[in-house]
């Protein structure tokens, strides 16, 4: 087994030796039989009839006991060795028909299906990390791409869901893990050196991505992201942060849509062909300018940290908990509204935050 830092998926265990050998051998181990719950809730969501009616009757009746001997052995036994616990699980189609259930009607079950068959990657682990989640909780993207190269540190707590447990563990890890936790059906693919520009061309040309999330600091990568997305026609999703607040940016490069952040890719060109890195107040100018909207859009707070980032009297830019987990719901519900053809404006930036009261 690889070390167990580097370890984000759980392990199926088939055979039942194999199964009690591991637990009578790692006697710290925690077995969840979260099955025999399942059952339960399983039997009312296929027989609503006997909705409201005394719970505990109704486990003990035959009617249970049969619908019980009809799921017998669908299940699995998943093995998460970076927290010590083995899951017993229902099947895979009935784990995702009970996490979906409490969506419907919002979502409705044909939604919800397009919605899990959707494939997200998501680029850059700090604010997508919280929308990495959130998709997975609300049962979309089963099968999912991560890409950061950076490792968690303790400054990145204020906004990843992490513990200080994990310090030193590459984000795309760590975020791996609390979605197989969520769903161990899930298919994750990390990418713990980063996304480049030939590994995401590749990823496309193989059609395993139908959106791309951005949230990556460096500009190069976010200009050659959108070049790529532009050739192959995939949508690019984005959120900055801006104070308690968030932008929203969405580019339809599915629907046609060619521009960069509002203006045409050739006035990008010379800068992306010429490899000098961007400065921080090059990068500083197009995040405020050209993806916020100007300066005036941005919360005078955030100029103020920006301000002191340029003149390094501060590490890096600001970042709060709350716009992190903010972004991650707007994310999601960008994506829903995309899948379920909600949406078909081809450039759109939204200005999204909880309004001021006293």
């Amino acid at each position: 087994m690889k070390g167990i830092e580097q370890v984000y998926k759980p392990i199926i265990i088939k055979d039942k030796n194999k199964l009690n050998s591991l637990l009578e051998g790692k006697p710290d181990l925690v077995f969840v039989d979260a099955f025999s719950k399942q059952l339960k809730e399983l039997f009312f969501i296929d027989n609503t009839k006997y909705i409201g009616e005394d719970k505990e009757s109704i486990y003990g009746s035959d009617e249970f006991k049969k619908y019980a001997d009809s799921k017998d052995g669908q299940y699995q036994y998943f093995y998460y060795p970076w927290n010590g616990h083995i899951v017993k699980c229902i099947n895979g189609e009935d784990y995702f028909r009970l996490k979906t259930n409490r969506n419907q009607d919002l979502i409705t079950a044909s939604e919800q299906i397009k919605l899990y068959n959707y494939k997200v990657a998501v680029f850059g682990m700090s604010v997508g990390s919280n929308i990495a989640f959130v998709l997975t909780q609300a049962g979309i993207s089963k099968r999912i791409t991560i890409a950061d190269f950076d490792e968690l540190d303790t400054t990145n707590l204020n906004r990843i869901l992490a513990g200080v447990h994990q310090i030193g563990v590459n984000k795309t890890i760590v975020a791996a893990r609390r979605i197989y936790e969520d769903n161990p059906y899930a298919e994750v693919k990390i990418l713990p050196d980063g996304i480049s520009e030939d590994k995401l061309e590749e990823m496309l040309k193989n059609k395993e991505i139908d959106c791309i999330v951005e949230e990556i600091d460096d500009i190069r990568v976010k200009l050659q992201t959108r070049i790529l997305a532009i050739k192959y026609k995939i949508p690019v999703v984005m959120i900055t942060d801006n104070g308690d607040d968030v932008v929203l940016h969405i580019e339809r490069y599915d629907l046609g849509h060619n521009k960069i952040f509002g203006k045409e890719v050739e006035s990008w060109q010379e800068r992306i062909n010429n490899k000098t890195p961007f400065t921080k107040m090059e990068a500083g100018q197009i995040i405020i300018g050209d993806i916020v909207g100007g300066s005036d859009k941005v919360d005078p707070k955030m100029m103020a940290s920006v301000k002191r980032v340029l003149n390094k009297e501060l590490v890096s830019w600001s970042q709060l908990g709350s716009a992190a987990l903010l972004g991650g719901v707007v994310s999601t519900v960008a994506i829903k509204r995309i899948v379920l053809g909600e949406t078909r404006d081809l450039d759109i930036r939204e200005y999204i935050g909880v309004p001021k009261f006293k």
